[in-house]
C-alpha cells in the first residue's frame, strides 16, 4: 500500500470520526429537548390538578354549609344545638385532611342562635337563616370557608 492511499485512508476516518461526534451532539441535544418537554408537561399537569383540587375544596365547604342550613331537626346527628355545631364544625374542619394537597386552611365556625342552651332542639326554620353573620336571635351562624 503506497503512502497516498494511507493518508486518505487517515483522513477519512478522520471525517467519519467527526461526523460521529456531530451525530452523537445532535442526539444529546434531541434528547434534551424531549426531557425538558416532559418536565414541562408534567409541571402543567400538576398545576392543573391541584387548581381542580382547591375548586372541589371550595365546593365541598360549600356543601357543608348548604347542609348545614337544611339539616333535618329529626336526625339525631344534629337535632340539638350542640350537636348540630359540633357535627358541622368536624365536617368542615375534616375537608382540610381531606384537601391537605391543597395546603386547604379552613375556618369552621358553627354557633347556635344566642336564645338557644346547648340541649335546645334544632327546627327547620332556624336552620334555615343560618349564614355568615354573627348569630342573633333565632338566626345561627354557620360558616366553612377557606383561610386567607
Amino acid at each position: 500500500m503506497n503512502t497516498a492511499s494511507r493518508t486518505r485512508s487517515e483522513a477519512g476516518l478522520t471525517t467519519l470520526e467527526w461526523l460521529l461526534i456531530v451525530a452523537a451532539v445532535a442526539g444529546l441535544a434531541a434528547l434534551a429537548v424531549v426531557l425538558v418537554q416532559n418536565v414541562v408537561d408534567d409541571t402543567a399537569e400538576q398545576l392543573g390538578g391541584a387548581s381542580a383540587r382547591a375548586t372541589a375544596a371550595n365546593v365541598a365547604a360549600d356543601t357543608v354549609i348548604r347542609e348545614a342550613r337544611t339539616a333535618n331537626p329529626d336526625d339525631a346527628r344534629y337535632n340539638t344545638w350542640q350537636r348540630w355545631e359540633l357535627y358541622f364544625t368536624a365536617r368542615c374542619e375534616r375537608l382540610e385532611i381531606l384537601y391537605s394537597d391543597t395546603n386547604l386552611d379552613v375556618q369552621a365556625k358553627f354557633v347556635r342562635p344566642n336564645n338557644k342552651n346547648d340541649n335546645d332542639p334544632t327546627t327547620t326554620a332556624d336552620l334555615n337563616k343560618a349564614d355568615e353573620a354573627d348569630p342573633a336571635a333565632g338566626k345561627p351562624q354557620a360558616i366553612c370557608r377557606r383561610n386567607t
